[in-house]
């Protein structure tokens, strides 16, 4: 009886800890995690019309949850796309001067995982390109909740924007349609570009961080099936034997 019950323990000891990280079209993170859910972009790049003021860029992710692209993103690479970022009706100046500050209407964004990865330094903004950060399956796909705040500070050199948004497609957008950012939303994001490409703010690099609160909806691997299946067929064997 006790082999029956060091069998039955050992078997759902195996199926938790399984099951704590999650994978999603390649992308691996933990829920649990005391960060999650937290990912960072070391280069990303921003365009600002210089007609309607509309933002729009692209960047790739470089750490998850605290871990790097070769353990979060192995043999693949997480991009996104943003767009649609409008002045509001009404709003002064349409791009940024000196110390002033924008408010932001819409906005769209859209996470790409590609599992033939192309670009060859994620950490220089320069490799990234409309084009190698589109390709790829959805990952997620993200619209603007409420207003996206931008700011320049009083010397032009550094462009702020902050906001918050809301899943509604992708791959995994069911382990983030939790509704627990502000006001209902998804997801918080954050941009800073300190690298204004020859001083104009309308052509700028710079950094990205997204945020939210993940949950594990998707199914055990193959794996924590199989060993979850023999500790129930070993149960099982006990079992008869005891009868």
């Amino acid at each position: 009886m006790k082999t029956l019950k060091l069998i039955g323990a050992t078997a759902l000891l195996l199926l938790s800890s399984q099951v704590s990280a999650i994978t999603v079209g390649g992308v691996t993170w933990d829920p649990d995690s005391p960060l999650d859910f937290s990912s960072f972009s070391i280069a990303a790049h921003q365009n600002i019309d210089p007609t309607t003021g509309a933002l729009s860029g692209w960047g790739i992710f470089t750490t998850m949850n605290g871990t790097d692209q070769a353990t979060f993103c192995p043999g693949c690479e997480l991009t996104f796309q943003f767009s649609g970022y409008t002045p509001i009706p009404g709003s002064p100046i349409t791009v940024p001067t000196f110390g002033s500050t924008i408010t932001y209407s819409g906005g769209i964004v859209q996470v790409f995982v590609d599992n033939t990865p192309e670009i060859t330094n994620p950490a220089d903004p320069t490799t990234l390109t409309a084009a190698n950060t589109s390709d790829g399956t959805l990952w997620l796909d993200l619209v603007g909740h409420g207003n996206f705040l931008g700011t320049a500070d009083a010397n032009l050199q550094t462009l702020t924007g902050s906001g918050f948004l809301d899943v509604i497609g992708g791959l995994a957008q069911a382990n983030f349609n939790t509704n627990t950012k502000s006001n209902g939303s998804d997801f918080s994001q954050t941009f800073s570009f300190t690298q204004l490409v020859n001083g104009d703010p309308k052509n700028a690099n710079g950094t990205g961080n997204v945020a939210s609160d993940s949950i594990a909806i998707n199914a055990p691997e193959p794996v924590t099936l199989s060993l979850l299946g023999l500790g129930l067929l070993g149960f099982s064997t006990l079992r008869r034997k005891s009868v």
